[in-house]
């Protein structure tokens, strides 16, 4: 009979299936098992998984030995204080992912986070920030930048197919944003710079996919710019529905910002999924996301904050519809050579294996 895939304990935000999840149970050579904490963070339709609760491992510790555990890995950093005892006390290899907040406003305005952060940073054996601006701000906050190991969240190309965006003379242009609605999307800039956009296209459409504290003022906002009959919000769509809109649409934009607590993004995984289509895309100068986008070849950069300049850029594309293929074309080949899930994933195992084959 062959041994058990030695396993990684993977915890993080509610367990539903997501981006994340292939980072758990498609690791080559790993068995990913979830711990949570509590049976409330099994979301409706969460993936089929081994499960177990972090009070089992506390009261039952040779469940370690049983599983094999060959590293933890937590993927957001403010998840990780409860898990540390595993490092501590029985020696399990720990690795933390940093994903946007748990890097920039958190540790602003949280002490204890700080001191927490800290200890973390002593005990932790790799750090994954998901892109290089995040790696500069762990490195400010006191991470061992030798032991920093960049891993982009990867996108699963066979979900999408990479299609061309045309449009027929006198048609609507369909530009589309997805994301929760919190200032960091920055929606409200895209909103204004959409009102300038009518000026000068009266057939153009725009749909925010989302929800979020900030829906009730979209929607005002939207009212007062009397733009209700152009500018639709969808509220919540599952993934599928999400990929299909892709394909209706022809601009995506991401105008995110850092929003007044200093709250960063990594890099948006819908703008991934979007070029990955070959979706042309308008999108800020924001933490991670210039190392996804180059400017003028596989996308716009404007800076934040800024309707006038984000109008400009998507007024920019509505006019030369000859451009969408080369940048479309340009932001697939960006995916797949830099963003690519089965690149990230070898990665990530490499990454596992400089600390698992050093163990006694």
């Amino acid at each position: 009979m062959n041994e058990p895939l030695p396993s990684i304990l993977h915890h993080k935000y509610s367990v539903e299936d997501g981006h994340v999840m292939a980072q758990i149970r498609n690791v080559e050579g790993y068995r990913g098992v979830l711990v949570t904490k509590s049976p409330k963070e099994l979301r409706p339709g969460a993936p089929k998984a081994q499960v177990l609760q972090l009070e089992k491992l506390r009261s039952d510790p040779d469940l370690l030995k049983r599983l094999r555990v060959a590293g933890l890995h937590v993927h957001h950093g403010t998840l990780a204080p409860p898990f540390q005892f595993l490092k501590e006390k029985y020696g399990v290899p720990m690795f933390v992912g940093f994903r946007g907040n748990d890097a920039t406003a958190y540790p602003k305005k949280d002490e204890e986070y700080r001191k927490a952060l800290r200890k973390l940073f002593a005990v932790g054996d790799r750090f994954f920030p998901v892109c290089e601006h995040l790696k500069k701000e762990i490195v400010r906050l006191g991470c061992p930048e030798d032991r920093i190991r960049v891993l982009y969240g990867g996108v699963d190309l066979s979900r999408f197919e990479f299609r061309p965006r045309y449009v027929q003379d006198g048609k609507k242009i369909r530009f589309l944003a997805v994301g929760r609605f919190v200032e960091k999307k920055g929606f409200d800039d895209l909103i204004r710079a959409f009102a300038e956009v009518k000026k000068r296209r009266e057939k153009a459409k725009l749909v925010l996919v989302g929800q979020g504290p900030c829906e009730a003022q979209y929607r005002r906002l939207i009212s007062r710019l009397g733009l209700e009959g152009s500018v639709k919000i969808k509220g919540w769509v599952d993934y599928r529905g999400i990929q299909e809109m892709y394909y209706r649409s022809h601009v995506f934009c991401a105008p995110s910002v850092t929003d007044r607590d200093g709250n960063q993004e990594g890099i948006p995984n819908t703008l991934k999924e979007a070029m990955a289509t070959g979706m042309p895309v308008v999108s800020t100068m924001h933490a991670g996301i210039p190392e996804l986008v180059d400017s003028s070849k596989s996308g716009l950069l404007v800076p934040e904050r800024s309707p006038a300049k984000l109008a400009e850029a998507m007024i920019w594309l509505a006019e030369h519809p000859e451009r969408w293929k080369e940048l479309g074309g340009n932001a697939r080949k960006k995916v797949e050579t830099d963003f690519n899930l089965s690149v990230q994933l070898r990665k990530q195992k490499a990454y596992y294996d400089e600390v698992v084959e050093r163990r006694p």
